[in-house]
């Protein structure tokens, strides 16, 4: 124990670059800035273009459409040409589309177009890219830099509303897409320099290959079918929790200052979920965890459902807490199960299965209410996927047994 620790903390010293890199960078990428800022343009573009809420908030679809259809194929061109190189033309690409927005003039297809080009020229901004790289410099705090690493987008989640809306205020929307764009830019000088250093157990990998997945052999297995169906059943919950969070605490008295304060507790749960648990799948098996986590989070559903205004900060904490746990548990149990030679398309393919749960969440939620006239059946299923997850998780074998099954083979 003591030696891997002392493995883990020097792991840590030597990869502090790469680690600073892709967690500056996974915060400043497509998945952090078009995600958490949507909503801040909401009221100016009605105001400026007479669009209606729906017209506006739609243009998550085709970023998550995007992102859906980009996924695994930059996950094969990660595996092909490196993290870096990639990183260093999706940067640059992503900046360009979010300056194209502050140049509209009001046509929705425009609008709807930037929203795809900056999650698909964008993808290599997102962790698919970032925790590979990051998988592949740590072996013994794997789960610790992917924590961090994601905490990333957490930050974006608590820090940017606030930030954007003040700018906007004291500037236009057109300032706050180009502010965007700044900020978009702002990783990559660092990820050139941080991304180019070498894996500390870098010679260690070529020696493990022979003892990996290849992409048909885990396309046809059944434990990466099994993290894909956990992870689309809890990322359906989970967006669709943060979409219909403040509509929910407004229907329980709150007014609407009080209800966004307390939504942004989501994102401290967020950057403390995935700090923890980072550090914790480094030393308790990972399904296991991830099993528990989710469990908590459909406990979150029934206190929305039941407890009222009063227990509304502890039901946001928690969450924010399995939705802090999500990427970070894929990206782990990916690596794990099935090594590092083909994680990039692997991971890319069950996060663009990942994103159709976060597209397909809130319009569930929503329509569930639009039927219904509340939201207590929408949380009742919401609970359920992440239950569903939960099982799904607790099916997974150990680590072990799939290496020792695939060296047999």
């Amino acid at each position: 124990m003591r030696s891997s620790a002392s493995s883990a903390t020097g792991e840590l010293a030597h990869g502090w670059l790469p680690l600073l890199a892709a967690t500056l960078g996974c915060g400043m990428g497509a998945s952090s800035l078009v995600f958490y800022s949507l909503g801040v343009f909401v009221n100016p573009l009605q105001s400026a273009f007479g669009w209606s809420r729906g017209d506006v908030t739609s243009a998550m679809l085709y970023s998550s459409a995007g992102l859906i259809l980009a996924g695994p194929l930059l996950g094969w061109l990660i595996d092909r040409y490196g993290e870096r190189r990639i990183a260093l033309i999706s940067i640059p690409a992503f900046a360009l589309v979010l300056w194209l927005l502050s140049q509209l003039n009001g046509t929705l297809s425009f609008f709807y177009g930037c929203f795809l080009l900056a999650a698909m020229l964008g993808c290599g901004t997102t962790p698919i890219l970032y925790t590979r790289a990051i998988a592949a410099r740590f072996e013994h705090a794997r789960g610790l830099a992917l924590g961090i690493t994601l905490a990333g987008p957490g930050t974006a989640a608590l820090l940017l509303p606030p930030f954007l809306s003040d700018q906007i205020a004291a500037h236009d929307w057109r300032y706050g897409f180009s502010l965007l764009a700044g900020l978009a830019l702002v990783p990559w000088l660092l990820v050139a320099v941080g991304l180019g250093a070498p894996a500390p157990h870098d010679n260690a990998l070529p020696s493990t290959e022979a003892n990996e997945h290849s992409r048909s052999e885990a396309l046809r297995s059944r434990v990466f079918w099994t993290l894909a169906g956990c992870f689309i059943a809890v990322a359906a919950g989970a967006s669709a929790l943060v979409v219909h969070l403040v509509p929910m605490l407004r229907d329980t008295g709150l007014d609407a200052a009080t209800a966004a304060r307390v939504a942004s507790v989501i994102g401290i749960g967020i950057i403390l979920g995935r700090l923890l648990i980072g550090w914790l799948i480094d030393r308790v098996f990972a399904p296991s965890v991830a099993a528990v986590i989710f469990v908590i989070a459909a406990g979150g559903c029934l206190l929305l459902a039941y407890g009222g205004a009063e227990h509304a900060r502890l039901a946001a904490f928690l969450i924010g807490f399995a939705l802090g746990a999500e990427v970070d548990l894929m990206a782990f149990m990916v690596s794990r199960y099935f090594g590092l030679r083909h994680y990039g398309f692997l991971y890319g393919t069950i996060y663009a299965g990942f994103w159709v749960g976060i597209a397909s969440g809130p319009a569930l939620a929503g329509r569930l209410f639009d039927l219904y006239g509340n939201y207590l059946l929408a949380l009742w299923i919401l609970g359920g996927l992440f239950v569903a997850g939960a099982l799904a998780a607790l099916s997974l074998p150990r680590f072990e047994s799939v290496r020792a099954a695939r060296s047999a083979a």
